[in-house]
């Protein structure tokens, strides 16, 4: 029962720590809302969900925000991407990975026969193993 209040008492005060303490600005631009031509005026703030983010095309540093500092980010057909693990943008833009493959490190790869990523990425197998089926010395 001691433990049982213990948890409660903790998660209240976790609860409580998190609603009072201002996280303030996250850093992230202001999102710019644009009406379409002809649309009524209860639809002029919404904007089209499928729409890409036309942010990065104009200012590219924008990306460094939304991918934690920037890693390998780059803006690729108006999209923030990190070029190091996405497989429709692997190493580069618009450099896909073919069906089977995943982008690891920046280079399109078989985790199911890849020594060097079995399995997952950065898997690496014994020097004198082998990699089958994402199984390293698969017998």
């Amino acid at each position: 029962m001691k433990v049982m209040t213990i948890i409660v008492f903790t998660m209240v005060l976790t609860l409580l720590h998190s609603m009072l303490t201002d996280s303030g600005p996250t850093g992230f631009p202001e999102r710019e809302q644009v009406a379409t031509k002809g649309s009524g005026r209860f639809l002029k703030g919404i904007t089209n969900p499928r729409a890409t983010n036309h942010l990065c095309d104009r200012d590219r540093s924008v990306c460094n925000y939304f991918m934690e500092g920037g890693r390998n980010t780059t803006c690729c057909n108006n999209k923030c991407v990190e070029t190091t693990y996405d497989g429709d943008n692997c190493g580069a833009c618009r450099q896909k990975c073919a069906l089977g493959e995943a982008c690891c490190g920046g280079e399109c790869v078989n985790l199911g026969y890849d020594k060097r990523h079995c399995g997952f990425c950065d898997n690496k197998c014994k020097i004198d193993g082998s990699c089958v089926y994402g199984i390293c010395d698969y017998a």
